[in-house]
């Protein structure tokens, strides 16, 4: 399992040092068999180590979920649900800006429209750490990569964490040049 908590600390890295999270904001997480690998709560994203990743079961509650991120079953859902056993969520800052005026955002940069397509904007009475936004969040992502929480931040599950960084991360570029543009 060594593999999934060097994973987990290289996509925080990653995160962090393209500015898709501050030090305490943001979570990923790594299903395996019947185990969940979550950041724990108030890691710092650009210095994580193997401590800062908590192993948990998968489909069950445990004692030690209340030291794992308070997203905890938002990633959860997602994975049961989408079948797909990386999770990221993190709080870029274009994307976020974007989400405060529009039900979805459309990349009009080739990059952006091609692996991303449109993503919708969820707007939720509770966005953050919510049944409503587990909910939510898992029925966008059976069907699309990614999915932005209006004035919280974005999701993104794949096959492995690295694509779903990428996603968010290509999505932030999006959102960049869309507010830059001023469309």
């Amino acid at each position: 399992m060594e593999f999934i908590y060097r994973e987990i600390v290289r996509v925080g890295r990653l995160l962090f040092d393209e500015g898709l999270v501050s030090a305490r904001s943001g979570n990923i997480s790594r299903a395996f068999g019947d185990k969940l690998f979550i950041t724990r709560t108030g890691a710092n994203m650009g210095a994580l180590t193997g401590e800062d990743v908590i192993c948990l079961p998968l489909k069950e509650e445990h004692l030690l979920d209340r030291r794992a991120s308070v997203e905890l079953p938002v990633h959860r859902r997602i994975i049961l649900e989408t079948k797909k056993p990386a999770v990221v969520h993190a709080h870029p800052t274009y994307t976020l800006l974007l989400s405060y005026d529009r039900e979805e955002i459309i990349p009009v940069d080739s990059e952006g429209r091609e692996i991303l397509g449109r993503v919708p904007v969820l707007e939720l009475e509770r966005p953050s750490a919510s049944e409503e936004l587990a909910r939510e969040a898992s029925k966008v992502l059976k069907v699309l990569p990614v999915v932005v929480v209006k004035g919280h931040g974005v999701f993104s599950c794949a096959g492995e964490l690295h694509r779903a960084y990428s996603l968010i991360s290509t999505l932030e570029h999006s959102c960049k040049i869309l507010f830059l543009r001023g469309s």
